[in-house]
């Protein structure tokens, strides 16, 4: 049985701010891809929903993403409602089997 998890974050864009928020998105995400444990992070605007982005982490073990959630840039995320450019942020987790 595998320890690696995997984390995603469903974004919803404000009204005209996709792209902006796309943009702020990979900034994000290039930072955190850098924290020890982390295999993967990526971030897709979704094919059905233009309006919405997916974002999604791989971890080697939930261990090392629970640490990433201390981390401050991961408060970017919230930030996106804060600053408007997103109206609804959904963090979920999930064991890798």
């Amino acid at each position: 049985m595998s320890n690696e998890v995997i984390n995603t974050v469903k974004v919803q864009a404000a009204a005209g701010r996709s792209d902006e928020l796309g943009r702020q998105l990979q900034k994000i995400v290039e930072t955190l891809r850098e924290q020890p444990g982390c295999e993967s992070y990526m971030v897709d605007r979704c094919p059905e929903d233009s309006n919405r982005w997916n974002v999604s982490a791989r971890w080697q073990s939930e261990a090392a993403m629970q640490m990433h959630f201390n981390c401050p840039e991961v408060q970017g995320f919230i930030g996106l409602i804060d600053s408007r450019l997103a109206n609804a942020v959904d963090f979920n987790t999930f064991p890798i089997v």
